[in-house]
């Protein structure tokens, strides 16, 4: 894959991150979501059908995804957790579970969440969204 590649699924990530918190703030449609994304980021074909599949799995698979990270949780549930993290949580492992015809490497996947928690949450959350990630990767 292309560094130009790399960079563009980066911000396809953080593109899918912001589509899922502006979705859990309002009661937007999903449609007018990606279509507000879609039209602050200029992605090509290929990266517009990953934030599109990525971010419709997540929310279709919210509960099942939900279930796993609380079930990887110690004396935590999954409602005490920060918004922004568990987003970050969700859409990565959804991007291991069911995007894997893209055959992105979990520990990719996984260090693109550590970013995601940097760039978006605070200094507490790359160590713990990391910790998550790890323990359910192992079950994977």
């Amino acid at each position: 894959m292309s560094k130009n590649n790399k960079q563009q699924r980066k911000l396809a990530r953080e593109a899918v991150l912001q589509a899922l918190y502006a979705k859990h703030v309002s009661s937007e449609d999903d449609r007018k979501v990606l279509h507000d994304i879609f039209i602050r980021y200029e992605f090509d074909k290929m990266t517009k059908k990953f934030v599109e599949e990525l971010f419709n799995l997540t929310i279709k698979f919210s509960e099942e995804l939900d279930k796993k990270i609380e079930s990887n949780l110690n004396n935590w549930t999954i409602d005490r957790l920060n918004v922004v993290d568990k987003l970050i949580m969700k859409m990565s492992l959804c991007e291991m579970m069911y995007l894997k015809s893209y055959d992105i490497s979990h520990k990719v996947t996984i260090s693109s969440a550590i970013e995601n928690a940097k760039k978006f949450s605070s200094e507490e959350s790359i160590s713990f969204v990391n910790g998550v990630l790890d323990s359910i990767y192992k079950e994977l």
